[in-house]
């Protein structure tokens, strides 16, 4: 599990921007998320702007949104192997900020 592989993914999360449901439920939202996996020792950021994604990068940036897991808990999310609930319920996923924010991202997740 590299960072590679993390900033990989979150590329391919952009690309469901192109879908019309997500760029209406995106649409005058902009905020900006960390990612951070302590089993990396990896922040990772997202940040969103008006429905695309403006950009995603490595290291700490000022962020709205923080959630905090290790790699194998994202990578099954992704996968679809894994529930955000069950990780966030049995403390491997945390997170800081807002619960209509960490909705949307619920939702762009899977």
């Amino acid at each position: 599990m590299t960072k590679e592989r993390i900033l990989n993914e979150l590329r391919k999360l952009s690309e469901k921007f192109e879908n019309p449901k997500i760029q209406r439920r995106f649409k005058g939202y902009h905020k900006t998320i960390q990612f951070t996996f302590p089993d990396l020792d990896v922040d990772v950021f997202l940040q969103i702007g008006d429905a695309t994604v403006d950009a995603i990068g490595v290291g700490i940036a000022e962020t709205d949104l923080g959630v905090t897991m290790d790699s194998t808990v994202f990578f099954g999310i992704i996968d679809k192997t894994q529930s955000p609930m069950a990780a966030y319920s049995s403390g491997k996923l945390k997170t800081k900020g807002d619960v209509p924010d960490l909705l949307k991202l619920q939702k762009l997740l899977l």
